[in-house]
């Protein structure tokens, strides 16, 4: 698509360019985790959370399934939907050093990918 100026002395603007697509639409990550025990729920709340938070992403819908009705945490699945300002922010993060280690440590890079429309 091409723009065409009303006047010859203005530039075009921007948001006909592709490349400043990606810096201007929201883009979202969807989590589902399966966390087997207590420990790892309390590791993940300490440094996944606090990281995602760190990179701007923003949680904007949680939903928890406990496997057991006690007050403890005896596994389950948290699913998390994360806003972020752009799909260029999402990426970042989903790219970044810290996350891809986080994924070959927990054995997860078959597992996770990102896609964005």
């Amino acid at each position: 698509m091409e723009y065409i100026a009303k006047d010859k002395y203005l530039p075009p603007c921007a948001i006909f360019y592709p490349e400043y697509v990606d810096l201007m639409t929201k883009s979202y990550w969807l989590k589902k985790i399966s966390i087997p025990n207590a420990d790892l729920f309390l590791e993940y709340i300490r440094t996944v959370l606090p990281w995602i938070k760190s990179v701007g992403g923003v949680i904007v819908k949680r939903d928890l399934i406990q496997e057991s009705t006690s007050n403890e945490w005896d596994g389950g699945q948290l699913g998390l939907v994360i806003e972020f300002e752009s799909k260029f922010a999402a990426k970042k993060a989903f790219y970044s050093e810290v996350f891809q280690k986080y994924l070959q440590s927990r054995d997860l890079m078959g597992l996770v990918t990102i896609s964005t429309l």
